[in-house]
């Protein structure tokens, strides 16, 4: 019986050294971050991949309100991928200093929190998928009307890789870019448009 244990327990820390041995870490430059026109999707663009994300309805009515550019985002951990491209990653949407009362209130009725130091913000685990971006498809840089819909600079988000297939054998993003309308998800009634928030902090 000890020796099954002891064969158990070996067993299981071998899968997890061979687990933590296949984890890559890489960076994603991201500089545009981008809301679907239904309000459903949220997106990360980047030169490689594309991140897709379910967005909550706190972040998208935040999206349409008028403290929409008195907002920062804040990575709070660093983004996981795992099987089938599945992402998930910890996000803080949050008021900058020159947000007014109003934004404030707007901000609380949304759901929003508060800290004892009167820091309004909204933190939620984004849960996607990760897609190779298609050979044809424009970064938002490269885009035109890219000065429209890039943040004030680009920003460094580190991703833990735990997706151990090549990239042959990863789905191809669903968004494309069509001229005259830009980024759109699958079917052109989707069009992606700039997430306007002041910036984002790493």
């Amino acid at each position: 019986m000890r020796r099954l244990v002891t064969t158990l327990l070996l067993s299981a820390l071998a899968l997890m050294v061979a687990g933590c041995a296949s984890t890559k870490v890489y960076t994603e430059d991201v500089s545009t971050l981008m809301v679907s026109s239904d309000g459903k999707t949220f997106a990360v663009l980047g030169p490689r991949y594309h991140y897709l994300f379910d967005m909550p309805p706190a972040m998208a009515q935040s999206m349409a309100s008028g403290f929409r550019t008195r907002l920062t985002a804040v990575v709070l951990r660093d983004f996981h991928v795992g099987a089938d491209g599945l992402t998930w990653g910890l996000v803080r949407l949050q008021l900058m200093d020159n947000a007014s009362p109003s934004d404030r209130k707007e901000a609380l009725a949304m759901h929003f929190n508060t800290t004892k130091d009167g820091l309004v913000y909204y933190t939620h685990h984004l849960k996607g998928k990760r897609y190779l971006a298609r050979p044809d498809t424009p970064t938002a840089a490269q885009a035109s009307g890219a000065a429209a819909t890039s943040l004030d600079q680009s920003y460094r988000v580190t991703v833990q890789d735990a997706q151990g297939s090549a990239d042959m054998m990863k789905l191809l993003s669903p968004v494309t870019f069509l001229a005259g309308t830009g980024f759109v998800i699958a079917n052109p009634g989707v069009v992606l448009f700039a997430l306007p928030v002041a910036g984002l902090e790493p």
